[in-house]
């Protein structure tokens, strides 16, 4: 169950990094304050897509930790999200 979990999760951050990259305009936290980049949302895709293939070996061999790979990834998917959530607020900073 975990692993599936980690999966779906994986999956929707790579899409969400994908959907960044090809964004024409960055928000000004993204970019202003938080320094992201293209480069940086494509990392993440990545970063995402390895993770999501990790947890998908976690759905066949049971004995690998999915659990303690999901307390990882959502480590840097909240960390990821960040960005986003502080100008979606509307700080005025």
């Amino acid at each position: 169950m975990w692993a599936l979990i980690g999966l779906g999760s994986a999956l929707l951050g790579a899409a969400l990094a994908v959907w960044r990259l090809k964004a024409r305009t960055a928000s000004f936290y993204e970019h202003e304050v938080y320094g992201m980049t293209r480069v940086s949302h494509l990392r993440f895709a990545q970063i995402s897509s390895a993770f999501a293939v990790l947890f998908a070996l976690c759905v066949f061999i049971p004995k690998l930790p999915a659990v303690a790979v999901l307390a990882a990834y959502a480590v840097l998917l909240i960390l990821y999200a960040a960005t986003f959530v502080r100008g979606a607020a509307g700080e005025d900073e």
